[in-house]
């Protein structure tokens, strides 16, 4: 059977052992900030926060350079292998459609998936599909099957503790009417069909986690995984994190650092909880 490679981008959050233990590809995004430009993922989030926060200008995120795109899928197909890529959500950002561009322009066989998600919800299907294709058993058909399953049982909620960002970046969809003296207002959000969706506006911390704490209760299916990442929101990550603990009475739940794209649509103090179901 043909072998099968699987790459996607630095939105995932992949950590460098997932990484390395599923070889996985990564076309990193890059951030401008005060004139400097950085590879996502060579950036650390506590570096990128400290500059963001200094900075009068809000950074600029770019997607990958489409010759960068080409030079991977070349390289990963010369050996007769396909190439599976699986990107963020062409609501937040047109990599995929540059993936995409990309593939038609190699010779070898690149199928390119819209993951509908970013972040750990991009990196559930990663992670599965990746696993899928070290078995050596699996199509690429095989593999899409799977990971569109995980796809519809997956959830994202964010809280946006300072909506600036947000606002500056253009990110907001369709909250496009939330500005001005709603500025001090804590946001969740929820990613659906793409694209963020607003869900509460609250302005305490504790009613921002009692109505988190609340959408979990109310989930009725099992949960198969659970991640929080946050942008500088350790306390309020901490804190939902030890609720899904209980809630769902999970042995473990990751708590991640969000890469430095996220971090600069979000702003500081997000965070966020993501989890799919059976």
């Amino acid at each position: 059977m043909t072998k099968i490679k699987i790459v996607t981008d630095s939105t995932a959050g992949l950590t460098p052992e997932e990484v390395a233990k599923y070889n996985i590809h990564i076309l990193p995004l890059t951030v401008e900030i005060d004139g400097e430009t950085y590879n996502a993922t060579d950036i650390e989030p506590a570096e990128f926060m400290a500059k963001m926060a200094a900075s009068k200008q809000l950074p600029k995120s770019s997607q990958p350079a489409i010759g960068n795109i080409v030079a991977l899928f070349e390289e990963l197909t010369a050996d007769g292998s396909e190439v599976l890529a699986i990107h963020l959500t062409e609501k937040l950002s047109g990599t995929v459609l540059t993936a995409q561009q990309a593939a038609d322009m190699v010779d070898g066989k690149v199928t390119v998936i819209d993951s509908d998600y970013i972040a750990r919800a991009l990196a559930f299907q990663v992670i599965e599909a990746a696993k899928m294709a070290k078995t050596g058993t699996n199509t690429v058909e095989d593999i899409l099957t799977k990971i569109s399953s995980i796809r519809a049982k997956t959830k994202l909620y964010i809280c946006v503790v300072t909506l600036e960002n947000l606002i500056k970046g253009g990110r907001v969809g369709r909250m496009q009417g939330i500005i001005g003296s709603l500025l001090n207002i804590k946001l969740i959000a929820k990613l659906q069909d793409g694209a963020l969706v607003e869900e509460a506006k609250i302005r305490s911390k504790k009613k921002t986690m009692d109505y988190l704490v609340d959408v979990l209760k109310a989930e009725t299916k099992k949960v198969k995984e659970f991640n929080v990442v946050h942008a500088n929101g350790l306390q309020m990550a901490e804190e939902i994190r030890a609720h899904a603990k209980e809630i769902f009475h999970l042995p473990e739940v990751l708590l991640l650092n969000a890469d430095s794209v996220i971090s600069t649509h979000a702003g500081n103090g997000a965070f966020a909880m993501i989890y799919y179901t059976e």
